[in-house]
């Protein structure tokens, strides 16, 4: 019978103990450094699915400055501040005054990582001071504008002369009878724009009706730099009539309307913030409508939706010459619009901004 060794026995067992011991500190060194690398992974996979949609932001900031801001262009590629899980860019805005460049606020675009755009707010867009001028006002073609004075609201709530309407989420407003409605009496700044002396204007044209690029190109003299195009919804788009309650008796009035358009140059280039020219390519302008409809964040307006429907329907988008017109954008030395005075062709002319012609600054035309 074998003897019971004591001395090797505890041996055997502390020799085991040491190697289960360091089996459990390599197993919790592996578990810790495989979460570190897992957590790691999450961490680098939020920042890099938050900074790709900080580049879609950037590109949709740009594409929403360019296209639905008449006239207006980034200074700068956007400044980026990228958080955990959101982030913003904040570029600086400039008008083209027929060569002379004038700050006109800033535009920022907020986003997350669920979201592919975010959103752009243009709420600051010429927001710093207007020290030269102030926005255009544009008038669609298709659109006959009517107001009612607060006056006429009051009297025909004390008559009871109105309906109420309402809407599918229980919204509700009050509709006033038809007559009560007046034309509105359409803005013409030219005559004004044409007494000033040595300066840059930026006059915003809204025409009687939609014309091709080749007609607009025949209407217009030589001596005015022709900034940006509005496009229209085309010959198509059914003819309607938006009303406008007002505080004042004022017929001068901003009517809010969606703009979409371009300028000459489309072709957008800013370090490594490559937007491409849409006008050339896969269907490209088509991309650039589907980017406007698409917000994560808020939906867009029902007015802004249908003029882009009718655009991407009435209009061959593969050249911006084939496109219908509503209106453009002028810029040129104030004496110059002397020409357009008269025009039948002339709904609305707007003045925007302005800034005195200089020495050292040598005007487009």
């Amino acid at each position: 019978m074998t003897k019971f060794d004591a001395d090797k026995f505890e041996e055997v067992v502390k020799k085991s103990k040491q190697k289960n011991r360091k089996k459990s500190i390599l197993m919790v060194v592996i578990s810790v450094v495989l979460s570190i690398i897992f957590v790691l992974g999450i961490l680098f996979g939020i920042f890099w699915m938050n900074d790709r949609h900080g580049y879609e932001n950037a590109k949709y900031l740009e594409v929403k400055t360019r296209f639905m801001t008449p006239n207006v262009q980034t200074r700068n590629l956007p400044q980026s501040d990228i958080g955990l899980f959101n982030g913003k860019n904040t570029a600086e805005v400039q008008k083209d005054v027929d060569g002379y460049p004038l700050e006109w606020g800033d535009i920022t675009g907020t986003y997350n990582i669920l979201s592919k755009l975010g959103k752009v707010d243009i709420y600051s867009m010429g927001g710093k001071s207007y020290p030269e001028g102030r926005r255009m006002n544009f008038f669609n073609p298709n659109i006959t504008y009517k107001y009612i004075t607060a006056d006429i609201q009051d009297k025909a709530i004390k008559e009871k002369n109105y309906t109420k309407k309402k809407g599918k989420n229980g919204s509700s407003w009050t509709r006033f009878p038809e007559d009560l409605y007046e034309k509105i009496t359409y803005p013409n700044d030219l005559e004004n724009i044409v007494k000033t002396e040595n300066r840059v204007v930026e006059v915003g044209i809204s025409f009687d009706k939609p014309y091709t690029y080749e007609e607009v190109q025949k209407m217009l003299p030589d001596n005015l730099t022709q900034a940006w195009y509005w496009v229209s919804e085309g010959e198509q788009a059914s003819k309607k009539t938006e009303h406008i309650h007002l505080n004042d008796a004022d017929e001068d009035i901003f009517t809010p309307t969606v703009t979409f358009g371009y300028s000459n140059s489309s072709d957008f280039k800013y370090g490594d913030l490559q937007l491409g020219d849409y006008w050339k390519g896969d269907n490209g302008l088509n991309t650039v409508i589907e980017m406007l409809k698409t917000d994560c964040s808020l939906k867009m307006e029902k007015d802004e939706q249908k003029i882009l429907d009718g655009i991407l329907k009435n209009n061959r988008l593969e050249n911006k010459k084939d496109m219908l017109l509503n209106g453009i954008v002028l810029t040129g030395r104030s004496e110059n619009f002397k020409q357009l005075e008269g025009k039948s062709w002339i709904q609305a002319a707007s003045a925007g901004a302005s800034a005195e012609i200089v020495p050292y600054i040598k005007p487009t035309k």
